[in-house]
């Protein structure tokens, strides 16, 4: 349950990381309490009596909900009808949350008496700023050249991080790291398809064959059905038994863990038809690959 009654305002120019503890806080409500309802405001669509409404909600609704406000203080109707509610609003059981750009001083001073939170979200400067990169683990160096380019604008920072972070001709002025077969490898063990999918695009932008890629991953699941089968037969040290190197082997009894005996067969027999069926002409590999590690779920 919600425990007391409250309501936050989060506000500040830097509207990227505003919006992430809107998110965040959303979000662990959502965990708090079963069945949250939700509902949102937008300044030039306030309604007085929606919102009285809203207000009194405990004598209308059963469950508990959180009432989203952007840009409401912008409105000036709506400003004044809130500083006339502002103990209604402390005194209800639900969550009113305000998320504004810009927050006149003294409007600030009136929501501060009452509110559980205030908070604000400036610029970053440029310390605080290499310190965003670095939570994210983006490397220095690539961190300053977008830094240069965005400045504190995150919103077009975090599109410069995926572009980077995706590889290719975009993520190359960066320095983008460069193909890893087993790190590819290591995602597809993890069934982390995201992850999978990335590291495939990196590899096809930075030239990379996808039937290379391809038996990269085709050696992963042989190692993987190979080690499955000697630990459902209960075979003692399996890891001396499956030939393979013993960091490798280890490596794989982990991850197999993750799949079924079947499974893995289901996904040798779909890699080994891609790999003939391209042979004879009927398909693509590289968009059979694509569609098998990250569309295509595994049965028979």
């Amino acid at each position: 349950m919600l425990n007391n009654p409250m309501f936050y305002v989060i506000y500040g120019k830097d509207t990227y990381r505003s919006r992430e503890k809107l998110k965040e806080l959303v979000s662990h409500f959502k965990t708090k309490v079963s069945g949250l309802g939700f509902f949102r405001i937008e300044g030039e669509n306030f309604n007085e009596v929606e919102f009285q409404e809203l207000l009194r909600g405990k004598t209308l609704f059963e469950k508990k909900y959180v009432v989203l406000c952007e840009e409401v203080l912008k409105n000036k109707e709506a400003l004044n009808f809130l500083l006339g509610n502002l103990d209604n609003m402390a005194k209800t059981e639900n969550m009113f949350l305000f998320l504004e750009e810009e927050v006149d001083k003294n409007v600030l001073g009136e929501f501060e008496k009452l509110a559980f939170k205030v908070q604000e979200y400036k610029l970053l400067d440029s310390a605080r700023l290499k310190a965003w990169f670095s939570a994210k683990k983006i490397p220095l160096n690539i961190a300053s050249d977008i830094i240069k380019k965005c400045g504190p604008d995150l919103w077009s920072a975090s599109k410069e991080i995926e572009k980077y972070q995706l590889g290719g001709e975009v993520a190359k002025q960066y320095g983008a790291p460069e193909y890893n077969p087993f790190a590819i490898c290591d995602a597809f063990a993890e069934k982390n398809k995201a992850k999978t999918w990335v590291i495939y695009q990196q590899a096809l932008r930075q030239g990379i064959p996808a039937e290379e890629v391809f038996f990269k991953i085709l050696w992963q699941i042989k190692n993987l059905l190979l080690v499955k089968k000697l630990i459902n037969a209960g075979v003692d040290n399996a890891i001396k038994e499956t030939g393979l190197h013993a960091f490798v082997a280890s490596k794989a009894i982990k991850s197999a863990q993750k799949f079924s005996e079947e499974e893995l067969e289901n996904y040798s027999y779909e890699m080994l038809k891609i790999y003939h069926e391209e042979r004879r002409g009927l398909l693509e590999l590289p968009i059979e690959f694509e569609k098998l590690l990250i569309c295509r779920e595994i049965t028979k």
